[in-house]
């Protein structure tokens, strides 16, 4: 019996060395076919790691400049720093700017800065029909503030019913809500 396992051992043992000599012969052969294809995505992957590090680097020193630049243009209104920010940040540039001027430029770009830029005129100028098409726009980012501020200018006028009709347009889950309440109670005398 010793023998006999002795013999079935060994069968075994021959079994799996030449499992792993036919897998090894597989591999190679696979890496001899496909040595090529192995390398260039290899290769691929190693340079789109360096590439996605350099513009890391490179996106984080642009910040850096952009937030000095604009940190100059706030403090001191340096001519040169704006120009530095306008080609390292443009939205940036035209937040400086609109901060710069007060709100009272009219040159602005971007979608936000337009629009406080549109409703600072719109307010000091008291006109009506500016604010009542931002008060009609889905995306205007102050339509609630706009509501207000159309219900405060026809106060001044003493339009008061039309600016009773004006602060109901605030909706309940509005954050200018208490803001409309004092303004309603005011006009409950009026």
């Amino acid at each position: 019996m010793n023998l006999k396992e002795n013999v079935s051992y060994i069968k075994d043992e021959i079994s799996t060395e030449e499992q792993f000599f036919e897998s090894f012969f597989r591999v190679e052969s696979f890496y001899k076919k496909y040595k090529r294809i192995l390398f260039l995505t290899i290769g691929l992957v190693f340079f789109g790691v360096i590439g996605m590090m350099i513009s890391d680097y490179l996106g984080e020193k642009n910040t850096e400049v952009a937030n000095e630049a604009y940190g100059k243009v706030l403090t001191n209104n340096d001519k040169e720093s704006l120009a530095q920010l306008k080609s390292a940040n443009e939205t940036l540039y035209n937040v400086a700017l609109f901060q710069v001027s007060k709100g009272q430029i009219a040159e602005v770009k971007g979608q936000y800065i337009e629009d406080l830029a549109q409703y600072n005129k719109a307010v000091a100028t008291g006109n009506l029909i500016a604010l009542d098409e931002m008060i009609m726009k889905q995306d205007f980012l102050l339509s609630d503030f706009a509501i207000i501020s159309k219900s405060l200018i026809l106060i001044d006028k003493k339009e008061y019913k039309k600016a009773k009709e004006t602060i109901q347009k605030i909706t309940p889950k509005s954050n200018v809500l208490p803001l409309a309440n004092i303004i309603k109670h005011f006009l409950l005398t009026k």
